[in-house]
């Protein structure tokens, strides 16, 4: 933007423009710009379609680390002033690659917000500068540092107060999450899942009348916080409509119990 100060009204837009990979280093990019404006000519644009050669009252350095570097422009003055003073007025800046000038930033006259408020060209109180966030080089070094995978038994502990839950609950007819049928015949795949077990933790499913139904094992996979059951029984039967208990056994951590509802 303008410094602080300047008695320009105006806003530019700045925008990077797409002929070259945003990540090519090259002379006037990426580093700082500086545009000083002034009453009179400082410099001459770059002609192109529509846009002949032209005496421009600001002129352009990049901020080099070795020194300052003139790049030149093409520009779109409307009102034949060789300034960025009107609405639609905008100013290519270019840098150079394989020898070749390539549009690198276009600046554009914005008065969006202004409304009817009268138009302050730049002049040579009026500087204008754009800052880079320059992207990483061979001379910057990125490190860090990771710890092994572990169980935090004091927080797997609080985290196990809450009662593990099945859902759906109760279940009837189908779930969102079943595996979608694939080269299967059949209806395929039935499926609940209980939620928020502790890892390895061990899942027994009764009836109400006790008789074991299903076992089944958390992976021990710390980023898994569910088990899913096909809704088949020890025996591969399809387990009956009606109520069910189950039990999750946690070792160390104790034993949750809960019960859910199969409606087919």
């Amino acid at each position: 933007g303008f410094a602080p100060g300047s008695p320009t009204n105006l806003h530019l837009r700045a925008e990077y423009r797409p002929g070259l990979p945003a990540n090519l280093r090259r002379p006037g990019y990426p580093v700082p710009l500086d545009i000083q404006f002034g009453n009179a000519p400082l410099d001459t644009s770059v002609a192109a379609i529509g846009q002949p050669s032209k005496p421009i009252r600001f002129r352009v350095v990049a901020k080099e680390p070795t020194g300052d570097l003139h790049l030149k422009v093409r520009i779109r003055d409307l009102n034949g002033d060789g300034n960025l003073s009107a609405p639609g007025e905008y100013a290519d800046i270019l840098t150079s690659a394989g020898g070749a000038r390539q549009n690198t930033w276009r600046l554009t006259v914005d008065t969006t917000g202004m409304g009817r408020t009268t138009l302050v060209p730049p002049g040579a109180a009026d500087r204008y500068t754009l800052a880079l966030t320059v992207p990483l080089g061979r001379d910057d070094r990125f490190t860090f540092t990771t710890t092994g995978q572990r169980i935090d038994q004091t927080a797997a502990q609080q985290a196990f107060t809450k009662t593990p839950y099945v859902v759906p609950n109760p279940y009837v007819g189908a779930a969102s999450f079943e595996p979608g049928r694939f080269a299967v015949s059949g209806r395929g795949e039935r499926r609940i899942e209980f939620r928020d077990v502790p890892v390895g933790c061990t899942i027994r499913i009764y009836t109400v009348a006790g008789a074991l139904v299903q076992t089944l094992h958390q992976s021990g996979n710390p980023t898994e916080g569910f088990v899913p059951w096909d809704l088949r029984t020890a025996d591969n039967l399809d387990a009956a409509p009606g109520l069910y208990l189950f039990q999750v056994d946690a070792g160390a951590l104790g034993t949750r119990t809960g019960k859910f509802a199969l409606i087919k």
